[in-house]
């Protein structure tokens, strides 16, 4: 209701060029009240316009950079971090304002920095079965330290080509339910994932509760047949991978990504902008996804993203979006890892 009153006030005094704010003369300028405007993600400022010719056009506002700042009637809505120019036009004359917008400050309340010598079990569990994760994956997922150690201030995840009661592959997957729950804030992640075709590794959450309907949010996924490409997904009770329906982005990169390591950042942000939440994906600091609740998505129950969520980190072998291209077995003649530096979460100051 803030915001509609602010946006019902805006179009009162800015909705024409007659207003009794603003001064009008043959000869002069179209000015705005205010040149540069500093502002945080969700937050909203308003622009008037001070000074205006006389003109029978209708004054026109738009903005430089939608993904940061949007306007609609001189109400400025801070979108996303980084920097825009808001422009308003009345015939031929434009006058413009510089709007930055300074990212959400976080605190840090939760890491695992795998410094230790063997995996923090406060933190997480083995999810232990040859299953296939509910995707055909190939693969055992085992406790074992030759499937899962931590070394060198690093997690490794190795997934191992080798008879293992049924299955002709190993490799891990951890879980921090019932241990570890996050709800909004920024999870943050240094890793490098392996190369090769018929890899899927993936660092997720799920909501508590049966899936789809409880929610999932993919931060991460990479399939080794598409070696240059970082995935994001979301997976809701009608939006979900088994109707190829689901919400999802990703970022093509010039190389291999599995070169080297990359920060994955998700910002998961309680009623962002207009009370609606947002998730935000980002690699090495760059925003490759945002995803945005809607009141459509909200009341059709496709939107479960205000309770708790848990973390999942797993090393897959072919499956049905891994291994869509076949398994190259010659890429176990080299250890396949995924290595993980560190995780944390974050909460808003």
């Amino acid at each position: 209701m803030k915001h509609l009153g602010i946006l019902l006030l805006s179009l009162f005094s800015l909705g024409s060029c007659n207003s009794d704010d603003i001064t009008q003369e043959e000869g002069i300028s179209l000015q705005l009240d205010q040149t540069t405007l500093e502002i945080k993600v969700g937050e909203v400022a308003t622009l008037k316009v001070a000074e205006a010719p006389i003109s029978d056009a209708t004054l026109e506002w738009s903005s430089s950079n939608e993904d940061v700042a949007t306007v609609f009637h001189g109400v400025v809505t801070a979108v996303g971090s980084g920097d825009a120019i808001i422009m308003a036009t009345l015939g031929d004359q434009q006058t413009t304002a510089s709007v930055k917008v300074n990212p959400l400050e976080y605190e840090l309340v939760w890491s695992d920095e795998f410094d230790g010598t063997s995996l923090n079990m406060d933190n997480w569990t083995y999810e232990v079965n040859g299953s296939g994760g509910g995707n055909g994956e190939l693969q055992y997922y085992t406790d074992r330290e030759e499937n899962l150690r931590v070394e060198n201030g690093h997690l490794i995840i190795e997934a191992r080509k080798e008879d293992y009661l049924g299955k002709e592959y190993t490799s891990a997957r951890i879980v921090s339910k019932d241990k570890k729950d996050f709800r909004y804030g920024k999870i943050e992640a240094r890793l490098k994932v392996p190369d090769g075709r018929g890899t899927w590794p993936a660092l997720w959450m799920l909501g508590y509760g049966s899936w789809p309907r409880a929610g999932e949010i993919d931060i991460m996924e990479y399939v080794g047949y598409d070696p240059n490409t970082f995935h994001c997904a979301l997976h809701t009770k009608n939006k979900n991978g088994m109707n190829g329906q689901n919400a999802k982005g990703g970022k093509t990169y010039d190389t291999n990504v599995s070169d080297d390591f990359h920060v994955i950042t998700m910002e998961w942000v309680e009623d962002e902008v207009n009370g609606f939440d947002r998730i935000h994906v980002s690699v090495d600091g760059e925003l490759i996804k945002t995803f945005a609740e809607t009141a459509q998505l909200r009341d059709s129950g496709d939107w479960p993203f205000h309770e708790p969520f848990f973390l999942i980190v797993n090393l897959a072998i072919g499956g049905s979006w891994g291994g869509v291209k076949g398994i190259d077995n010659s890429i176990f003649d080299e250890k396949v890892m995924f290595e993980i530096d560190y995780i944390r979460a974050y909460q808003l100051q």
